[in-house]
């Protein structure tokens, strides 16, 4: 058995590369160090993380404002801090995993005998999506709620297996509360079981048939003349730092995005992914792709583009590795990159004015605590010799009205809403009182109330100035809105 000292030789201190290896090929070291701090910032975030529609975005919110500490003297949002983190680390490792991908196509460094190297990080890269795609359905936002309705309609689209794929991934005919569990299980799971194992695969296979000689054709012989500690490892270690640094400014300056709660009745949302996934949303922009054309975009092309990368090493035999001769290859990707790089300019372009929906003003937590009634015992009807059941002789007496439905008959609320199927003098057609769709909770309500219109500017309905509603009597009716309020 291998001791410390030997592997540690073997795998850092008297190991080798290849003479010319630069800044480019500490790509993937880099791409290791934020998965990494992106599995540490994961699992402190999910400490304060409930997965449940109706309190998904309120624990994010809790995140933002109120986990913080004391750094030397000076309070620090570090729930903020530590979303903001995990935020920008995934798009950093999106940016990072497809410069490396294209580093190795250009170089031609998935040529023999790298062929099982390349396919398992295009696996790699593929999980690292998938990571993408079931993250921004958490925070339970406007964005995250229709973003991920468009991305499983795209799912939906696929021939055959696309309808059950899509109900899998929804837990149901729409998205609801099992979507949210399915995609945090995949998030913090499935993914990871997959991720670990093709990881240390890819690492392992690094390891053993070393750097790509740059520029070296297949059939000459790879000479390492360059020791790998300090000099690549200094290399890979300031392109990682560099990483590391711009994730954490990001963080620092612009914070985690967050909008209003998701909500069904989008009122005219303009939904868009996140912009790792915008050049195949705007794919189906193309009138080419309309209608039924629709799966060409989003089955056929993306499935034989991965089909290709799969198969690469394989088509491309050619023992020539240097792009300026592999012309045919160089110019395929470049026009693959520009196609990419342009679609995703596009969908950003368009999606810059889009109809995004701010977060209603926080209410520190405690202000608007509501412990719900316990419910009354139940006493079974006692059926007496007449034949009609009557309630036992110790059965308490019946319990007073609900406070909060006073208040309603005080202010006049059933004019346009209903309580109990009963109301609605005015033929305004409000919900009913108990169970108003959207699970939202008391501050957002109590927010509601002093005035509808700057919530939802289509409704109709008056202010608490205009009903002359106290604050006390606010709070209590959106504490009771709020319990009462469909999940």
């Amino acid at each position: 058995m291998k001791t410390l000292r030997s592997l540690l030789g073997e795998w850092l201190f008297d190991k080798q590369v290849p003479a010319g290896v630069g800044f480019l090929r500490a790509l993937g070291t880099a791409l290791g160090v934020v998965l990494l701090a992106q599995a540490i910032t994961g699992m402190l975030l999910a400490l304060c993380y409930v997965p449940s529609p109706d309190h998904a975005w309120n624990s994010i919110r809790f995140l933002d404002h109120e986990v913080k500490a004391t750094v030397a003297g000076r309070e620090l949002a570090v729930g903020r801090l530590l979303r903001g983190m995990h935020h920008w680390g995934a798009s950093a490792i999106v940016v990072l995993a497809f410069l490396h991908l294209a580093r190795v196509f250009f170089t031609g460094a998935y040529k023999r005998p790298r062929a099982l190297l390349w396919v398992v990080g295009v696996a790699l890269f593929g999980v690292l999506l998938g990571f993408g795609f079931t993250g921004y359905l958490l925070p339970w936002d406007m964005k995250a709620f229709w973003a991920t309705e468009v991305g499983l309609h795209i799912v939906e689209s696929v021939p055959r297996i696309g309808p059950a794929l899509a109900d899998l991934l929804r837990g149901g005919p729409e998205l609801g509360a099992p979507t949210l569990t399915r995609m945090f299980a995949l998030h913090v799971l499935f993914l990871p079981a997959l991720l670990i194992p093709l990881a240390g695969l890819h690492l392992l296979l690094v390891h053993q048939l070393g750097i790509t000689p740059p520029g070296a054709r297949v059939d000459e012989p790879e000479v390492k003349s360059r020791p790998f500690f300090p000099d690549h490892v200094v290399r890979e270690l300031c392109v990682a730092l560099l990483a590391m640094a711009v994730i954490v400014a990001l963080a620092w300056k612009l914070g985690p995005p967050l909008e209003a709660a998701a909500d069904r009745d989008a009122g005219g949302y303009d939904p868009r992914p996140e912009w790792y996934f915008l050049g195949l949303f705007q794919l189906l922009k193309l009138k080419l792709f309309e209608g039924p054309r629709m799966f060409w975009a989003t089955a056929v092309l993306p499935g034989a583009a991965t089909l290709l990368l799969v198969l690469l090493p394989w088509l491309d035999r050619g023992k020539e590795r240097a792009p300026s001769k592999r012309p045919i290859a160089t110019t395929l990707g470049l026009v693959a990159l520009a196609a990419i790089v342009g679609m995703t300019t596009w969908g950003w372009v368009k999606g810059r004015d889009a109809n995004h929906r701010p977060p209603p003003p926080y209410v520190p937590v405690g202000d608007l605590t509501y412990t719900p009634p316990s419910s009354p015992p139940f006493h079974p009807p006692v059926e007496e010799q007449g034949g009609e059941p009557t309630a036992p002789k110790d059965a308490p007496a019946k319990p007073p009205a609900d406070p909060a439905e006073a208040l309603v008959a005080k202010y006049e609320c059933t004019t346009c809403h209903t309580l109990h199927g009963t109301g609605d003098t005015s033929g305004a057609g409000a919900p009913e009182l108990l169970g108003i769709p959207g699970g939202h909770d008391a501050a957002w309500f109590a927010h509601f109330l002093i005035d509808p219109t700057k919530v939802k500017p289509d409704i109709e309905m008056p202010s608490a100035v205009d009903l002359e509603l106290t604050d006390p009597d606010r709070l209590a009716l959106a504490a009771w809105l709020a319990a009462h309020a469909k999940q």
